[in-house]
Formats: C-alpha cells, structure tokens, sequence
C-alpha cells in the first residue's frame, strides 16, 4: 500500500467513525484470551489464527481498553474538553463498578486518587515513585475518540490528547505515543493513510522527543514478526503505537490484519484495541465481520457515541470539516 493516499473504500465517514470504535471494542475482545502469549504458543494453539471472539464477553463487563475509551468519549461529549478532576472521578467510579483488566500503573494512580492526592500530581507521583521509566501502553489503548472529536484540528488534537494520557501516564513517550496513533486515526477517517514520515514530521514539529520520533520511522517497512511484540518489552507504549502504525502499510481486510496482529502475541488486547481502531477508521465499520460485532458487549452504545463524537466534530467545524449530511451520511 502507498503511503498518503486514498483508501480504496466506499464508506461515508459515519461508517468510518463507527468502525473505529466497533474495531477498537473487537481488537481488545479478540486479544483477550492470548493475552501475553508468545507467538509460537499462540500459533501452536490456534493454527488458523485467534478468529472468534469468546460469547462470555456478551455477559461481561467491558475490559480497560475499551472501557477507558468509553469514558473518554462520554467526558469530551459532556465538557467538550477533557479535564483532570473529571476525567480522575470518572476512572474512580469505573474502578469502583468495573476496573476489569486495569493495568498495574493506573491501578497505582487511582489508589494515590483515594489517599487524597489531586489528580494534576497522583500520575507525576507515581511515575517519579517508580524511577521515573514506565512508559506502559494504558494511555494510548484509548485514545481514539480524541480523534473522532478534534481529527481536523491538529493543535486541538495534540492538546486533548495530552490531557487524556497525562491523567494516568506521566511519561512523555505515553502522550507521544498517543499522538501518533491519534494522527493515524484523524486521516484513516478521512480515508487517508498517511505516510509515517508525515506523521514523524507532525510530531517533530510538535516537540517530540527525538527517540519517539524515531520509533515511528522505524517501524515503517518493517514485517509484524519483527515488532517483537511478545518480547521484553510487552506493553511498552511505543511497540503498542508500532503496532497500530503498521497497520497503515499492511492493512489487507479487517479480519486478516486483526488476526495477523493478534497473532504476533504479547499484550494481545491491547494491540489488538489500538490496531482495531485505525483498522476500522481506514475500513469502516462495515468491513468488522458481523460474528464479531454480535459479540461486543453494547454494541449499540458505542455507535452512538461514534455517531454523537462525529455530530460534534462537524458541527463545530462547518464545511472545512467537510461536515455536512451528504458527506457525513453518504458512501
């Protein structure tokens, strides 16, 4: 696939926009069972690929990635911004009712939230407690509806995605890491698959550290098996961005790329959440097999939230976000 071009596909943009929410919630669905698996365990498992989605999901509460995306999307529909304090009280009360699979790093932010330090200092506090090196993958499994609200602003987009990851992950490869996947989203929606030098330039021009930068160039060209995905960095940030960028030199259809990423093991839902969600920005929603979508758990609910974050996207952006109904609706 060419690198800055159109992707062959004739869905609207509303279609686009669900797909990256629908292939988010069936990424981390699809991952879950093989979670940090080696690759030859999973190959060994399952010679054809992990291809179904477990039904239990239907009866269980949503899993981190996708939970955590959720309360991004209900916080920027609510405020039209995200905040600290709210977005703090939020993953509070989802801890309290869910928390299913939270990760070791927001579970000790959260637990600084309940001793009563403020949310501007818990993730900083513990960061720095921890040797000031975690730069886990927690942030940027959900920041796809940053995307969705702001894809036409890329000032904006950097500014809330910041917002989104610093709640949590204080390390500055967290917010990088999720910018990248952030770009990569903003043009999939627009039926654009951006070259990674495009997205390199963008985030060196935004500040980026020159380390994280690279790791975007670097994984352009590169073949999945050599992202070393179930090697000794399971759920570092960057190979989680890897993972989701390489998605926009490989995709063929959903399913197969979905698998092939799934396949690769190590924090399997994680990856497979963030390669979903470009993957179904590029394809639409459409494209996610419909086995799977029966499969997700609410998935009404999160067309909604898709179809709501894009209502809000143009209309606050008018023409230039090419918003109207034909565009929005059409094929």
């Amino acid at each position: 696939m060419s690198h800055a071009t159109s992707y062959p596909t004739r869905r609207g943009l509303r279609d686009r926009y669900r797909g990256a929410l629908l292939g988010l919630a069936a990424g981390n669905a699809l991952g879950l069972p093989v979670e940090f698996w080696p690759s030859a365990d999973i190959r060994k498992k399952y010679p054809d690929g992990v291809r179904e989605i477990d039904s239990a999901e239907l009866e269980l509460p949503w899993d981190d990635d996708l939970a955590q995306a959720a309360i991004l999307a209900e916080a920027i529909l609510e405020h039209d911004t995200l905040r600290h304090d709210d977005l703090a009280a939020r993953l509070l009360e989802w801890d309290e009712s869910n928390g299913r699979g939270m990760g070791n790093l927001t579970r000790a932010v959260i637990n600084a939230l309940r001793q009563g330090i403020p949310p501007s200092e818990a993730a900083r506090l513990v960061w720095e407690r921890d040797g000031g090196s975690p730069a886990g993958n927690g942030a940027v499994m959900r920041c796809a509806p940053v995307a969705l609200r702001w894809r036409a602003d890329r000032g904006r987009l950097l500014e809330e995605t910041e917002h989104s990851v610093l709640v949590t992950h204080h390390d500055p490869r967290c917010v990088w890491s999720a910018y990248a996947v952030n770009l990569a989203v903003a043009s999939a929606l627009e039926g654009r698959v951006p070259g990674f030098e495009e997205i390199a330039q963008a985030m060196d021009h935004a500040g980026a550290s020159a380390h994280t930068v690279l790791a975007v160039r670097s994984a352009s060209g590169r073949r999945l098996e050599h992202l070393t995905l179930d090697g000794t960095a399971i759920g570092f940030t960057l190979k989680t961005m890897q993972v989701g960028l390489w998605c926009l030199e490989n995709a063929s259809e959903f399913e197969e790329s979905l698998v092939a990423v799934i396949g690769a093991g190590g924090d399997t839902d994680t990856n497979g959440a963030v390669a979903g969600a470009i993957l179904g920005a590029l394809m639409g929603a459409e494209s996610i097999p419909p086995r799977w979508v029966a499969k997700i758990r609410r998935a009404d609910y999160l067309i909604e939230l898709a179809d709501r974050l894009l209502e809000r996207s143009a209309a606050r952006t008018g023409s230039a976000e090419h918003g109207s109904r034909s565009v929005i609706d059409g094929d």
